[in-house]
C-alpha cells in the first residue's frame, strides 16, 4: 500500500534511511568479489563471524538500537536477474551480535573474538522472500539493495567500539546452489576482518579473506512484546540523495501472522508509558495500518516527490489480543534530512 507524503515534510534535498553500509567506502561503489555463505542451501550448513571496526559505525549514534542488517547482490554473471525464484527456508538461523575484541586480534574460536558474552538477536525459523534480489548486470555498478531484513528479534543496543556478528545456520530448504551477495577483502586496519566455517551450531572457524558489504539498520528506543515472546521490530530503508525522489519503506517484522500493524508518524520524538511496558517513541500526528503477512512481516511504503524531504519519526504497534493490554509496539525510527 503506498500513501501520500506526510503534511510535516519540510525541507528541499535528500532523504537518508537509518543505516550505515560496511565498508563505509562500498555505500555506493561496487565490491570485488561475491560469497553466498550466510544464505548457503540444503545440506550446507555454514558459520560466518563478521568483526566491524569501530570507525565504520562513527554513523550509527552510540546507544542506537541496531534492528538487523541486508546485503545486496554482486553483478556477477552467475547471478539471475531476479532471485529466488520462491520462497527460502532455514529451520534454523541463529544471530548473535556483542562487542568485539580488536579485529586484528581475532582467533579461532568465535566465543573469543566477542569481548563480552554476546547477545542471541535471532533464532528460529527464518525465510528469505522470493525475489527479493536484483543483479542488473551493469559492469562496475552497484545492484540495488535487496528489500529483506536480517531482522533482529532482539534488537542490539549498541554502545560504541567494534562489533562482532555471527551468523550460523544449517543450509536453506533450496536444493539448489544460493547465489551471491557482494563482498571485499578482509582488512583489520580499514573496516574489519571475518571468520567462516562449513559448520552448523557455531564453532571453531578458520579466517575468511572476505567481508560482506552489509548494510546495518538502527533505531531507537525499545518495544514490548508480542504473543511471541519477542518485541516487533521496525526498520526504515530507502536512501533517496540528491532530491530525486523514491519511496520510503518501513518494515515490520516478528510479529504474529496476519496481524492489524497501525504505523504512527510524527514530527517530535517522545517517551511515554503507556503500560504493559509499552512506550510512546513518536507524537502520533498520522496514523495508518497495514495487514502482516503470514511471515509475520508488514511493509508500509509511501512516495516523496523530487525535491522534497521529510525528517519525522516513526514507530508501529500490534494488535494483539493475546498479551496484556491487547497491544505490542516497536522500537522507533528517524529518517532525517541532509
Amino acid at each position: 500500500m503506498q500513501h501520500h507524503l506526510l503534511p510535516f515534510v519540510l525541507l528541499a534535498g535528500g532523504l537518508f534511511a537509518q543505516s550505515v553500509v560496511v565498508p563505509n567506502a562500498n555505500a555506493t561503489t561496487l565490491g570485488t568479489s561475491q560469497l553466498n555463505s550466510i544464505i548457503r542451501n540444503a545440506g550446507n550448513p555454514r558459520t560466518y563471524q563478521y568483526g566491524i571496526n569501530a570507525s565504520e559505525l562513527a554513523g550509527v549514534p552510540v546507544g542506537s538500537v541496531i534492528t538487523g542488517v541486508s546485503l545486496r547482490f554482486m553483478v556477477f554473471a552467475s547471478n539471475s536477474a531476479v532471485w529466488p525464484p520462491a520462497d527460502i527456508t532455514w529451520t534454523n538461523y541463529d544471530i548473535y551480535a556483542g562487542p568485539a575484541i580488536p579485529t586484528a586480534t581475532w582467533v579461532a574460536d568465535p566465543a573469543l573474538n566477542f569481548a563480552s558474552p554476546p547477545q542471541q538477536v535471532r533464532s528460529g525459523p527464518m525465510t528469505l522472500d522470493a525475489g527479493v534480489f536484483t543483479n542488473l548486470g551493469v559492469a562496475g555498478t552497484v545492484n540495488p539493495w535487496a528489500e529483506f531484513y536480517f531482522d533482529f528479534q532482539v534488537p542490539y543496543l549498541y554502545l560504541g567500539g567494534d562489533l562482532a556478528l555471527l551468523f550460523s545456520h544449517p543450509g536453506s530448504t533450496d536444493p539448489t546452489t544460493a547465489q551471491y551477495p557482494e563482498v571485499v577483502t578482509v582488512n583489520a586496519a580499514a573496516h574489519g576482518v571475518a571468520r567462516v566455517q562449513s559448520i552448523y551450531p557455531a564453532g571453531t572457524a578458520t579466517a575468511a579473506t572476505t567481508f560482506y558489504v552489509m548494510r546495518i539498520h538502527y533505531g531507537y528506543g525499545t518495544g514490548c512484546p508480542s504473543s511471541l515472546g519477542t518485541a516487533p521490530v521496525l526498520v526504515q530503508n530507502a536512501n533517496l540523495t540528491g532530491g530525486a525522489g523514491g519511496n520510503i519503506l518501513l518494515q515490520v517484522g516478528n510479529v504474529p501472522p496476519i496481524s492489524i500493524v497501525v504505523y504512527a508518524l510524527g514530527a517530535l520524538p517522545l517517551s511515554v508509558p503507556i503500560g504493559n511496558g509499552c512506550t510512546l517513541l513518536v507524537t502520533p500526528d498520522v496514523l495508518t495500518f497495514e495487514i502482516s503477512n503470514l511471515k509475520g512481516r508488514a511493509l508500509l511504503t509511501f512516495p516523496v516527490p523530487p525535491a522534497v524531504v521529510g525528517s519525522f519519526f516513526a514507530q508501529a504497534a500490534v494488535l494483539d489480543p493475546a498479551v496484556p493490554g491487547g497491544l505490542a509496539v516497536t522500537n522507533g525510527v528517524s529518517p532525517v534530512a541532509n
